[in-house]
């Protein structure tokens, strides 16, 4: 964190994850909640998003994203399943827990310290997917080989070697 959200002063580390205003503003650096999925098929295929917009534009990523005020991650997942594919979850198996991880997600020139929560799923039998929000395209990669260089973030990588060591 560079600056206070209440002044908007500049902040200085007084210890390990807690920062300091010139106004005396204590403001902890907890990580921000986010929840990814990924679709497998009977073949051992996962589907993967093509991120359209920064950061990481053009880069492979879970379907998902922040978990919003209220919400808990298995409400965001659904959510965010809608918001990106146009999906209820009735059009898929329900989600099965992978991990947590944390990764950097870099946003207004900092770097956001993230803590993901991690699921897999199967689409039932016809369903259509439609990109949308911030999902520019949905492909399908073996999940043996994963090209682990252009998944968006080290909490996705991690994820993903997760599931490769459940699925495979």
């Amino acid at each position: 964190m560079n600056f206070c959200r209440r002044c908007g002063t500049k902040l200085t580390e007084v210890s390990t994850g807690a920062y300091q205003c010139q106004n005396n503003h204590l403001l902890f650096s907890n990580p921000a909640p986010c929840v990814g999925v990924f679709f497998v098929t009977d073949n051992n295929e996962v589907l993967l998003s093509v991120r359209g917009i920064e950061p990481f534009k053009g880069m492979h990523d879970s379907f998902g994203g922040f978990v919003d005020d209220g919400e808990t991650v298995e409400e965001a997942a659904v959510r965010e399943l809608q918001e990106e594919l146009g999906i209820a979850p009735d059009q898929y198996e329900p989600l099965q827990f992978i991990s947590t991880e944390t990764g950097l997600y870099p946003y207004g020139g900092e770097d956001r310290s993230i803590l993901g929560t991690f699921f897999w799923s199967r689409l039932k039998p016809g369903v259509t997917l439609q990109p949308a929000d911030d999902v520019s395209e949905i492909i399908t990669v073996p999940l043996a080989s994963v090209d682990m260089s252009k998944l968006d973030n080290q909490d996705v990588k991690k994820a993903i070697a997760k599931l490769q060591s459940i699925l495979l």
